[in-house]
C-alpha cells in the first residue's frame, strides 16, 4: 500500500486485530484505547502526522519516515508497537509488530535472564499471532507484499519458459 492508501479505517481494523491478540485475556488501559482512536476519513500524512505516532527517524516528515509506530503494548509489556514500515527502495508500506524488547538485553541482570527470555518468547508469540491475523484479514503485511512480488516475478518469467 502507498502512504495515501493508509486510511483511518484500515488502521482501525489493524488496531482492532492487534488489541484482540495483545490483550486476549483482558482490556487495554485507557491510555492505550485513547491512542487507538481517531476520526474517520483521514489518510496518509493527515492521519500519521498525529502526535500519537512516533516516526523513525524522529525528525523525519511522515513521507520520509522509514517506520511510523503506534505504541499499544500487550498484556505483559507496554512498549510493543504497531509499526507501519516503508519497504526498502519503494513507496510501499506494510504493517509490522515491533516488539521493542531486545534493547534491554545489556541491562538484564543474571538473576533476571530467565524472566527476560520468557518475555522475549511471549512477545514473539504475540507478534506472530498479530501479523498472522492481519495477513488472514487481507491487510498489507510484509508476507503479503513478498507473495505479491513473487507472483509478479513468476508471471514475468512464464512467457520466457516457452521459448
Amino acid at each position: 500500500m502507498t502512504l495515501e492508501e493508509i486510511t483511518s479505517e484500515l488502521l482501525s481494523r489493524a488496531v482492532e486485530l492487534y488489541l484482540a491478540v495483545a490483550y486476549a485475556d483482558g482490556e487495554p488501559s485507557e491510555a492505550v484505547r485513547g491512542r487507538a482512536e481517531w476520526p474517520e476519513g483521514l489518510r496518509g500524512a493527515d492521519l500519521l502526522g498525529d502526535e500519537r505516532f512516533e516516526r523513525v527517524p524522529p525528525d523525519a516528515p511522515v513521507h520520509e519516515a522509514e517506520r511510523i509506530n503506534l505504541r499499544l503494548g500487550n498484556a505483559r509489556y507496554p512498549h510493543m508497537k504497531l509499526g507501519i514500515d516503508r519497504v526498502s527502495h519503494s513507496a510501499q508500506y506494510v504493517l509490522v509488530v515491533d516488539t521493542h524488547d531486545k534493547h534491554f538485553a545489556a541491562m538484564v541482570q543474571d538473576s533476571e535472564r530467565s524472566q527476560y527470555r520468557d518475555l522475549l518468547n511471549y512477545n514473539a508469540r504475540v507478534q506472530q499471532h498479530i501479523e498472522r491475523a492481519w495477513t488472514e484479514a487481507g491487510l498489507p503485511t510484509f508476507e503479503r507484499y513478498l507473495r505479491s512480488r513473487l507472483t509478479d516475478l513468476s508471471g514475468r518469467r512464464a512467457p520466457e519458459e516457452g521459448r
